[in-house]
């Protein structure tokens, strides 16, 4: 058991250099999921065989830190190499799971709002992914609107809460997305063909990401 520790710290080790490392190779990010997954599996197999040897047990619990240890070095490295468009859709996907809303219309959303740009400041004052206004960052839980998670926590949390004040209607969603609930009321908007009764900027939004919303 011990060579098989051994060896299992060899692999999680080389891998945690060779991220640290900056390999350029396209398959980086599959690599060290495979490498984490492989470890994974022999480090269970190796708790399975200590509980049936309790022998030199110091020098086992040793080794099992090193691969630990090894094991964080490849999560971290893995996460920080991550590029923008990644991170993105990794937020997107968590996000989405979380409140229920379809990743494509978030994309669909961010599209339209921002055109992906995570630093997009509207002269407004929306900023971000999903070009949320200042007045909603405490509701939403945001501290910094600039973060792509936070953005787009916060903006898909905020979709859903349209998403289910209008059963479902996204166009809905999107009309109060964009002009406000509170405007719709004032101006008798009870359907999407009252659409026509907001401004223009929001009659224009609304088929916009749709139309990303379809073509995605």
């Amino acid at each position: 058991m011990i060579d098989n520790l051994k060896g299992l710290n060899n692999i999680a080790g080389l891998s945690s250099i060779n991220s640290l490392g900056g390999c350029k190779c396209n398959s980086n990010s599959s690599a060290t999921s495979d490498v984490f997954n492989m470890v994974l599996e022999n480090l269970l197999k190796a708790m399975r065989e200590q509980k049936q040897r309790e022998a030199n047990k110091s020098e086992n619990i040793e080794l099992f830190n090193n691969v630990l240890g090894n094991f964080n070095n490849i999560i971290s490295v893995n996460n920080e190499s991550l590029n923008k468009d990644e991170k993105i859709a990794v937020a997107i996907d968590k996000a989405s799971a979380k409140y229920g809303v379809d990743a494509n219309l978030i994309r669909a959303i961010i599209k339209a709002e921002s055109n992906f740009n995570p630093n997009a400041v509207s002269s407004a004052g929306a900023m971000g992914l999903m070009q949320i206004m200042p007045a909603n960052f405490k509701s939403l839980g945001i501290t910094d609107p600039l973060s792509i998670e936070q953005n787009i926590e916060g903006g898909v949390r905020h979709i859903k809460q349209y998403l289910d004040r209008y059963n479902g209607n996204v166009e809905m969603a999107l009309m109060a997305y964009n002009g406000g609930p509170g405007r719709m009321v004032s101006r008798g908007v009870t359907s999407v063909n009252d659409i026509y009764k907001m401004p223009k900027e929001t009659q224009n939004y609304v088929p916009k990401v749709m139309k990303y919303y379809r073509g995605i």
